[in-house]
């Protein structure tokens, strides 16, 4: 049952790191598309305001890949590190 537990928070990690970037990817898309529109009619705050809310979500997928990190490192590895 730990071999599962294990593969489950693994697979996680991964899952979280995938959205971790393509939150990133919107928040340079976004960003991109704030500045080309910055001085014409078509500009909108409300672009910048969605493309802050993506950056946070970046922001919590990476803090999320390092609590599983840590809990695939500390918890599932811990006996491996005591052996070296």
């Amino acid at each position: 049952m730990a071999w599962l537990f294990e593969r489950t928070v693994e697979v996680a990690a991964w899952i979280a790191m995938a959205a971790a970037w393509v939150a990133a990817g919107l928040t340079v898309y976004g960003l991109v598309e704030f500045f080309r529109t910055w001085q014409t009619e078509a500009f909108s705050v409300s672009l910048l305001v969605d493309t802050g809310k993506v950056a946070g979500a970046c922001v919590g997928f990476a803090v999320a890949l390092g609590a599983l990190a840590c809990v695939d490192r500390f918890i599932y590895d811990a006996d491996e590190l005591g052996r070296k």
